[in-house]
């Protein structure tokens, strides 16, 4: 064999084989570290309050001390993750896509009263109606305790510590749909699931494809007012459990 040959054959299983068989290792066990954090906040975790909410050994009041925990833990860890920025995240607008904005406004609000008209009517517009106080309490205070909480766990950690488990944005963008959904299991109904899910769509695109926290919870502070607004509140509110 030639030299020149030799040559090339060393580069071609460079590209194949890795140069630093330890820094290869290591990044294995850094992605199994990531993907064992990844399961046990966003599938064991929730699997596990639901069980607990099932069988009763968790009260309504428990719920809130779940998420607060859990927020800790994400705030935490975004804390030691390398290279992400609070100050990106902190300083993303508000509206980054003002069609969209209207867009989805339009389809959740029209949808949802639609939802609850089908579902029961007699119901439509029932908390503004008949508990006005509770229905203006939750529409200022759903954003700040609801929706931040939320959207540090399920999209800034998500995105800014397990992105790179996804082979896609698109990928990733409908996990992250499908484990905000799951994060509403313990509500147990299909309702609580499904429209978290639908609306997790939206959210994960918000945050990730327009590189906005801010838009995302708009988005996200929408569809709750909205939820509450026209009825729907009840498969979402722990109470009802």
């Amino acid at each position: 064999m030639t030299d020149a040959a030799s040559e090339r054959e060393t580069e071609g299983d460079a590209h194949a084989i890795p140069r630093d068989p330890a820094a290869a290792a290591q990044s294995r066990s850094g992605r199994l570290r990531l993907a064992a954090e990844f399961a046990a906040i966003y599938v064991a975790a929730p699997v596990a309050m639901a069980a607990l909410t099932r069988d009763g050994s968790v009260s309504r009041w428990d719920l809130p001390v779940y998420f607060a925990g859990l927020t800790a833990v994400a705030v935490a860890l975004l804390v030691l993750t390398r290279g992400f920025s609070w100050r990106r995240l902190v300083n993303s607008p508000l509206v980054a896509d003002w069609r969209a904005l209207i867009a989805y406004t339009a389809l959740a609000v029209g949808g949802l009263v639609l939802l609850k008209y089908w579902q029961a009517p007699e119901g439509l517009f029932a908390m503004p109606r008949y508990s006005p106080d509770l229905w203006q309490r939750i529409i200022l205070l759903y954003p700040i305790l609801s929706v931040l909480p939320q959207a540090l766990i399920y999209r800034a950690l998500f995105f800014g510590r397990y992105r790179a488990l996804f082979p896609g944005l698109w990928t990733a963008i409908v996990v992250n749909a499908a484990v905000f959904g799951l994060a509403h299991l313990f509500y147990m109904n299909p309702y609580a699931v499904g429209l978290s899910a639908l609306g997790g769509l939206a959210f994960a695109w918000a945050h990730a494809a327009k590189d906005s926290f801010w838009f995302a919870n708009l988005l996200h502070a929408i569809s709750g007012w909205t939820l509450f607004t026209v009825g729907l509140g009840r498969y979402f509110y722990h109470g009802a459990i």
